[in-house]
């Protein structure tokens, strides 16, 4: 990690979850990380348990707005300089059929999933062209973003489908990159189900059978990638576990 000392590390949703756990792992390997949520007194909290070279710095922005997420980005380059790592971890799952879904609950799903996210791909990689600086982009994709098991109730909503858009969207990404020549990395990780906030909405013996990763798991996948040589590009990392809740108490 010592080529991203001291460096611009942007991390959405980092207030809890996955992001919160890599906004920590990246400041404790020397990045200077703006964490962004619309409960940015938590990330406040985090910074204060960092024991690296780095630093954390909350800031409050919903991702569903793009005014917010301009100012922000406006922000960042005033006070850092510029984006070198963006994170993409921001996300929300509404838990329902989609034939029973308001409007509103596709609108929010895209816009904070996929519209967010290509805005925030689209003004990094701006402002790591301008700077004329290595990048790299991680997208915190989802392994529904793929493929969609067969299950009693099928409450995903249209969450997959945002997922997939995420897919298409990295795919286009590289091939423009590779266009321009711009020395920016983009790996998409697609975990199983995490043990986060998110995952409270299912049924909770439905959740107690499915096999689930802890956040140390994303972030260690996340951070891998982050260690590669310049001549060493990571697509994809898919990330499962094998065991349920009840397995994994019974293996400690």
């Amino acid at each position: 990690m010592e080529k991203w000392q001291g460096k611009v590390a942007l991390v959405t949703g980092a207030s809890s979850g996955i992001g919160q756990d890599v906004a920590l792992a990246c400041a404790n390997s020397g990045l200077i990380v703006v964490g962004i949520a619309r409960r940015a007194e938590l990330i406040a909290l985090l910074s204060t348990k960092v024991v690296g070279s780095g630093k954390i710095y909350a800031k409050k922005c919903d991702v569903s707005s793009e005014p917010e997420i301009m100012e922000t980005l406006g922000w960042i380059r005033r006070e850092f300089g510029g984006i070198d790592v963006l994170i993409n971890n921001a996300g929300i799952f509404r838990y329902s059929f989609i034939t029973q879904s308001e409007t509103a609950d596709f609108r929010d799903t895209f816009n904070v999933n996929l519209l967010a996210t290509c805005i925030f791909v689209r003004e990094a990689i701006k402002d790591m062209k301008e700077r004329q600086t290595s990048g790299h982009i991680v997208l915190v994709n989802s392994i529904l973003g793929h493929r969609v098991p067969d299950v009693s109730v099928p409450l995903f909503g249209v969450y997959p489908a945002s997922k997939y858009g995420l897919v298409g969207l990295a795919e286009v990404l590289r091939q423009e990159l590779n266009f321009f020549k711009l020395p920016i990395k983009v790996t998409s990780v697609h975990p199983g189900m995490v043990e986060t906030d998110m995952i409270k909405v299912f049924d909770s013996q439905l959740a107690e059978r499915l096999p689930k990763l802890q956040v140390e798991d994303v972030t260690s996948s996340i951070m891998y990638s982050l260690q590669t040589p310049p001549d060493v590009r990571i697509d994809e990392i898919t990330v499962t576990s094998k065991l349920s809740k009840a397995d994994q108490n019974e293996r400690k």
